[in-house]
């Protein structure tokens, strides 16, 4: 026991020592630390040199104007205004001939009911392949067990010498029982009756008409229960004439999915007075015309082909089938008992003819194609969709009161790719606005109001708190030199993509366009470069300040700065931000004063109490690396 003290109280006081002297010798090497700080008024930079938003540059929409693009689809049956006209709110301004439009909506309706119905298909036939079984689950016949051996019989003793006696008189012969008619098919199903087992010595034998059909569900079943059999053909007179020896093996895949007939291919040769058979048009396996022998089974001393798998006996001609067109990508299937395989509506059962991987492999498949096809049928729909809103009453009305300053010629009235300038026109458009940068000159109708004219530009939504309609904004053209005031009318509520109008803002916010109804349009020109000031609009709080975006670090959701203490050592101190500019400039709105000092907020030596040196180099990516 006091070894064990002794022991313990050893390791203590050399962890204790240890772990002193880590702290000792980090301590000295901290003290050794010495990092850079830079005053903040030396990188900073007031919120007031990126404007804050105090000029925002904008265009002029030459008052309230409705421009007419003709749909490319249609034809122009009728222009009802002319150049100069004046017209009301309602006012036809052109028509359509609507033949061509009805026509593509039939079409387009048709094309969505093709499509549901391929779904439908595809979606039935997926649900069949689902209730397929494997062939892992095949039942299996079991083999028949060995039968011991009879004894042999004892010898029976010799008989005594009989004298011979006078012969009875002989008595008639019984007459031999009359033979079975054979029983002719029609069709050879799957679905028999016959004694045989099916295998190689024993094969299912049936008889047929010479012009019996041999239905797919057949073939099925000898391919998937590995059973052979025999279809002997008998002419009208119940005469033997030829026969087929089938074989699993010899079980071609295009077999179990058509009809086919006994004597696809068989010919009769009047020359030698035998049949004969050509297995470019027909065959189901080895061709035999030799009558099958009463007592005894199929000979099995000729060699096996490897294609039939079964005897042939030596002294018979026989045709081999060729050898392509056998599925041999088919996997073996284990021996099962007979199954009831429906066959007289031409189906087949097709039960463990896959494996498992096999079947998930088809199930991914189908699946695959329902959803291409389901894809098909949506842009179907959106296609049926924009067929129906062309198919109004083909009419195109003013949209506002005004004058008819430009209308273009019924016999040019389906623009061509030039007259588009290359653009392409998307199907969803309004036909009675712009797109792109589609001035009036391509415009085949333009009406203008008399109205004052306005103006449109974007504001980020940072600062849409400074403005509200009804108030007054100063506008200038940059171009001309023209000033005047302009009222804002109206604040769109839906934001718009970020464009080059408000390259400087944050591109995190949203951005609004503001439209404003000038005072005085004299001098100021549609496609001069404006600019308005929101000098008389609410100001915006400007005492923050703008750091070099390396010097803030994120911390989760939070911001801060590694900043000397009034000892001369680092501390982390937590700012509030704001906009990021240009992507290296970030606003810092409270939490920050000019006298700050603070580092490189990065590196092995930056750490709180780490002892700081002044100096007066700000750092830039370029003198980072």
């Amino acid at each position: 026991m006091k070894k064990l003290i002794i022991t313990l109280l050893c390791l203590a006081i050399l962890s204790g020592g240890g772990w002193f002297g880590y702290s000792k010798y980090k301590a000295s090497k901290d003290k050794k630390k010495i990092v850079d700080v830079v005053p903040v008024s030396m990188m900073a930079e007031p919120a007031d040199y990126y404007g804050m938003g105090s000029q925002l540059d904008a265009s002029l929409c030459a008052g309230d104007t409705q421009r007419i693009f003709l749909d490319s689809t249609k034809l122009v049956k009728k222009v009802c205004v002319k150049e100069g006209d004046s017209v009301k709110k309602g006012d036809t301004i052109l028509e359509y001939d609507m033949t061509v439009v009805e026509l593509q909506l039939t079409q387009k309706e048709n094309a969505v009911k093709v499509a549901e119905q391929s779904i439908k298909t595809a979606e039935r036939e997926l649900a069949r392949i689902k209730t397929l079984r494997p062939s892992e689950e095949a039942p299996v016949t079991p083999d028949e067990p060995d039968l011991p051996d009879e004894p042999e019989e004892p010898e029976e003793p010799e008989e005594p010498d009989i004298p011979d006696v006078p012969d009875d008189p002989e008595e008639p012969e019984e007459p031999e029982e009359p033979e079975e008619p054979l029983e002719l098919v029609d069709t050879v199903t799957a679905s028999f009756t016959t004694d045989a087992r099916g295998t190689e010595d024993d094969p299912f034998i049936i008889n047929c008409k010479k012009d019996a059909k041999i239905t797919p569900a057949f073939f099925a079943r000898i391919k998937s229960t590995k059973r052979y059999a025999q279809l002997r053909v008998y002419d009208d007179e119940k005469q033997f004439l030829y026969m087929w020896i089938i074989s699993p093996k010899g079980i071609k895949q295009d077999m179990i999915h058509s009809e086919a007939c006994v004597s696809d291919g068989v010919t009769y040769d009047e020359a030698s007075g035998m049949f004969m058979v050509d297995t470019s048009k027909g065959g189901f396996g080895l061709f035999s015309v030799t009558a099958p022998k009463k007592e005894e089974p199929i000979d099995d001393e000729m060699p096996q082909d490897d294609m039939a798998d079964f005897d042939i006996p030596e002294d018979e001609n026989y045709d081999f089938p060729e050898d392509e067109g056998y599925d041999t990508d088919i996997p073996d299937i284990p021996d099962s008992p007979d199954q009831d395989i429906p066959d007289d509506d031409g189906t087949y059962d097709e039960n463990y003819m896959h494996s498992r991987a096999e079947l998930a492999e088809m199930v991914k498949e189908k699946e695959s194609d329902i959803k291409e096809l389901k894809i098909d049928l949506k842009q179907a729909k959106i296609e049926y969709d924009q067929a129906k809103k062309r198919k109004e009453d083909g009419k195109v009305t003013a949209k506002l009161d005004g004058i008819v300053k430009k209308i273009g010629d019924p016999a040019d009235a389906v623009p061509s790719g030039d007259d588009m300038d290359g653009l392409e026109e998307p199907d969803d458009m309004d036909h009675d606005e712009p797109y792109g940068d589609m001035g009036d000159d391509n415009a085949f109708a333009v009406i203008s109001a008399q109205s004052g004219a306005l103006i449109e530009f974007n504001i980020s939504e940072l600062k849409l708190g400074s403005l509200e309609p009804g108030e007054v904004i100063s506008v200038t053209d940059n171009d001309t030199g023209s000033v005047s005031e302009a009222e804002i009318t109206e604040i769109c509520k839906e934001p718009v993509s970020y464009t080059a109008w408000n390259w400087g803002d944050n591109p995190n916010a949203s951005t609004y366009k503001v439209r404003a109804e000038l005072y005085e349009s004299e001098g100021f020109g549609e496609y001069d470069w404006l600019a308005v000031s929101l000098g008389n609009a609410r100001s915006e709080d400007t005492n923050s300040v703008y750091l070099p975006v390396h010097y803030v670090r994120k911390e989760g959701s939070a911001h801060y700065i590694m900043r000397a203490d009034k000892n001369g050592k680092l501390e982390k101190h937590y700012v509030k931000t704001g906009k990021i500019m240009y992507g290296y400039m970030i606003e810092v709105t409270a939490g920050l004063s000019m006298q700050d000092k603070i580092c490189f907020p990065y590196g092995k030596d930056v750490a709180e109490g780490v002892k700081t040196r002044d100096s007066e180099k700000v750092l830039y990516p370029k003198d980072m690396y």
